[in-house]
């Protein structure tokens, strides 16, 4: 766990946000119970299109890696696949940054019948953002930065 993470744990658990404490492991849990539900059928949540699905792939994801532990590793590791991907099929290493973009036209792109794919797919990008840093990391520095001020 970075100190990053320790820190934005601490910030969570230590204020009480107008939902009582929360911390980012909790919020991971919260973000992967809508795409699980919104992904099987549910009546209350409704994940029905690839957009939503990658968008709930992404934060579900970034949240992940911000909280460390065993989802950060699982997520990880759906993202090595692509990365991997990316490296074999490409002239020589195309970067962090051209693979988050190949990934993401690759959730949205395509015409998907099945949604895990894309929400697979978006979990991937997520972890892809936060590896290439720059202009990818800003949606985590922003996401964190709510995560913070809800809880």
């Amino acid at each position: 766990m970075t100190a990053h993470q320790i820190a934005a744990d601490v910030t969570l658990a230590a204020e009480t946000g107008f939902a009582g404490p929360m911390t980012l492991s909790g919020l991971t849990l919260v973000a992967g119970s809508v795409l699980l539900f919104g992904l099987r059928g549910s009546d209350t949540v409704k994940i029905d299109n690839k957009r939503k699905a990658t968008g709930w792939g992404i934060g579900f994801s970034t949240l992940a890696v911000a909280a460390g532990g065993t989802l950060a590793d699982a997520v990880q590791g759906v993202a090595e696949v692509p990365v991997a991907f990316s490296d074999a099929v490409g002239n020589g290493n195309p970067g962090l940054g051209c693979t988050a973009i190949f990934v993401t036209l690759c959730a949205i792109g395509p015409k998907w019948t099945n949604l895990w794919w894309p929400a697979l797919i978006g979990i991937s990008a997520g972890v892809i953002y936060t590896q290439a840093g720059g202009l990818w990391a800003v949606g985590q520095t922003i996401g964190l930065a709510i995560a913070q001020k809800i809880g």
